[in-house]
């Protein structure tokens, strides 16, 4: 009869990792990447806010039921500024002028809106998803300060104990639907 022979195996023996097909990708990958991402921009919005604006809007933060300040965008019917304030909501509304949105009367509006509530420096933009991207910065630009140099409002500074000026209306915009669509 015959012996049968016990095949030995080495189960410590080292093997060769082949990284050529891992490094093929990546060759082709790499390139690929940085060509798309020149296409790709991310724009922030840097602004150096003074120091009384920024305590102000930290204070505006931490009350228990702040001034709310929103602005409804539609391409069709124009801007509406909501502003709810001690859960009492009032409601204007900026009509589109020929077609299209008009921006000196918001910014009109947002100064009376700006005056009659000093304290808040937040705001919310709704914009309808159909509203091109070019219309929202223009909206955020008539917000976020006065055009006019003459025109300020005041903020209580604290460090001092009194009120100073500032040109800045809305310098905080937040996006309040970006979840919806």
């Amino acid at each position: 009869m015959r012996r049968i022979r016990k095949i030995k195996v080495d189960h410590n023996s080292e093997f060769e990792l082949d990284l050529a097909p891992l490094l093929a990708v990546m060759v082709k990958l790499v390139p690929v990447l940085l060509v798309s991402s020149a296409f790709v921009q991310m724009m922030v919005i840097e602004t150096e806010l003074p120091q009384v604006v920024n305590e102000a809007i930290q204070r505006q933060d931490q009350q228990q039921t702040p001034t709310n300040v929103a602005l409804e965008v539609d391409g069709k019917d124009g801007i509406r500024i909501v502003i709810t304030e001690k859960g009492q909501e009032k409601v204007e509304t900026i009509p589109l002028r020929d077609g299209a949105f008009d921006y000196p009367g918001l910014h009109q509006k947002l100064i009376a809106v700006k005056k009659a509530h000093p304290e808040v420096f937040k705001i919310e933009l709704n914009p309808d998803g159909k509203v091109p991207y070019n219309e929202i910065v223009k909206i955020m630009d008539e917000a976020r300060q006065a055009h006019d140099t003459n025109v300020k409002f005041p903020v209580f500074d604290t460090k001092q104990g009194k009120n100073v000026e500032t040109n800045y209306m809305f310098p905080e915009i937040i996006f309040a639907n970006m979840m919806e669509g």
